[in-house]
């Protein structure tokens, strides 16, 4: 039991205790810490949900944050899964933590296309138990300074909630800037504040922590991640700034576009031979066909290394810049014109692109299942192009999306991600083709059997489906 448990328990049971960890400027807000807890335990709320899946539904939940009094609440971009369709967020719902009430039913309203973070709405009869982070004021950090959070326990435990508390150890900005604790700050989506009651920063996702393993005589170095709990968190100014560019409709609206795929940072021998050594730059790896970027005469193995007249910034690790230019594009606007300035051979170019719009989605694909035959088919989308590494213009077929265990698909050998190609001989020249065919099939009692061409890691197989 760590000495943020033992000052939970302490809390709950109506008493303070001070640690001798703790600096003089923490301990003399250590009286009023627990109403402080008792007053910002009012922005965090538990949402529970279920994914429909094809044979089943699957209880998700994630910890939210009040934004406003209409009863928004923020969660965290992993909360739901990206690549599942709008449509099958079902029942959502709102719990307050430590209370037995009814949840609130609650209404999802999209994520932000920049960040990814989910919204929803509460229902009215919630509300006036919420106080929004917004309310508060917004503190600053600084290195060593003492911060709190709020954790939450597990629906067994009523989602009840709980402090802990620790010292910032790091900033780092990835492109945003991040806070990290030296201990777990809080449940993931949960606010962290500092000890005069000011909102500083939002929960992220935890980081990996590097540990040793021992077995027997020998040891390994392993990476565990926390289940509920984290160190990590967004700087208040950065989740200020993103707050509001909210998505337009559950499905996101329209998404900026340039058609660049396989990105890397330059190493370190190549930015010394150009001069790069104090700034980011980019490796093109992938021009998409057709693109905004191949129309804009933008190439493979192009060099990126400045946007719109500057000079790509340096980040540690090296790797950020990628989002960092990810991030410009997407808070672009379909339509206007984005000037590249890239190395060529040796030769520096600036190159005009137009931005356009985001084809369409992997969880904007429509897709069906066919229950007798065991398998939903999804449409081929420029996602599946760039895993394929073929021109998404000149695809055909469709993707094996779930294929349900000991059904006569799964017995005849088809896996989740396989690439339908043909089936009984016929080329599928899209989507509708093939639920058309599959349908067919299913539908006719006299068949036997079928069969499906298929390309797996770019290995063409075929298999024999037997229906009877």
């Amino acid at each position: 039991m760590n000495r943020s448990t033992i000052r939970v328990l302490f809390f709950l049971c109506g008493y303070t205790v001070s640690f001798p960890h703790l600096s003089h400027a923490e301990s003399s807000y250590e009286g009023d810490l627990e109403y402080l807890f008792n007053e910002r335990v009012r922005s965090v709320v538990v949402v529970e949900f279920f994914i429909q899946r094809e044979i089943d539904r699957r209880p998700m939940e994630a910890i939210g944050l009040s934004i406003d009094r209409a009863g928004s609440i923020l969660l965290l971009d992993s909360s739901l899964p990206l690549w599942v369709p709008v449509e099958d967020f079902r029942d959502f719902r709102v719990f307050i933590p430590g209370h037995d009430e009814e949840p609130a039913t609650a209404k999802y309203l999209g994520r932000n296309p920049v960040t990814k973070w989910h919204y929803i709405r509460a229902a009215t009869d919630v509300r006036e138990h919420l106080v929004p982070v917004t309310d508060y004021a917004c503190g600053g950090v600084k290195l060593g300074q003492p911060l709190w959070g709020i954790g939450v326990l597990p629906k067994k435990f009523d989602f009840e909630p709980y402090v802990l508390d620790g010292r910032l150890a790091l900033v780092q900005h990835l492109p945003l800037g991040y806070g990290l604790s030296e201990r777990l700050l809080g449940s993931p989506g949960g606010p962290v504040f500092d000890f005069q009651g000011r909102f500083v920063g939002w929960i992220a996702n935890p980081s990996t922590r590097e540990r040793v393993l021992f077995m027997g005589n020998d040891q390994y170095k392993v990476g565990l991640l926390p289940i509920r709990e984290s160190g990590t968190f967004l700087l208040a100014d950065d989740f200020f700034h993103d707050l509001e560019n909210r998505p337009e409709d559950p499905w996101g609206g329209d998404v900026p576009w340039i058609g660049v795929s396989g990105m890397q940072p330059i190493d370190r021998e190549v930015a010394g031979f150009f001069g790069l050594e104090n700034q980011g730059a980019l490796v093109l790896s992938t021009i998409l066909e057709n693109s905004p970027a191949a129309k804009g005469g933008l190439v493979g193995k192009d060099v990126v290394v400045a946007l719109n007249g500057e000079a790509l910034p340096k980040f540690r690790p090296d790797t950020v810049v990628q989002r960092f230019f990810e991030r410009k594009i997407l808070l672009s606007k379909p339509g206007e014109l984005m000037r590249l300035t890239v190395i060529r051979g040796e030769e520096w170019k600036d190159i005009d692109i137009q931005v356009g719009v985001h084809p369409k989605r992997l969880h904007e694909a429509p897709r069906q299942y066919l229950a007798d035959l065991g398998v939903t088919v999804r449409e081929f989308v420029v996602w599946d192009a760039i895993q394929q590494r073929v021109h998404h213009g000149d695809a055909t077929g469709v993707i094996a999306h779930f294929v349900r265990p000991n059904s006569p698909v799964n017995t005849a050998g088809l896996r989740r991600g396989d690439w339908i190609k043909e089936i009984d001989g016929q080329i599928v020249v899209g989507y509708d083709t093939a639920v058309s065919l599959l349908s067919g099939i299913e539908a006719d009692e006299t068949r036997d059997d079928f069969v499906l061409l298929i390309d797996r890691n770019n290995e063409t197989s075929v298999l024999r489906v037997k229906l009877n």
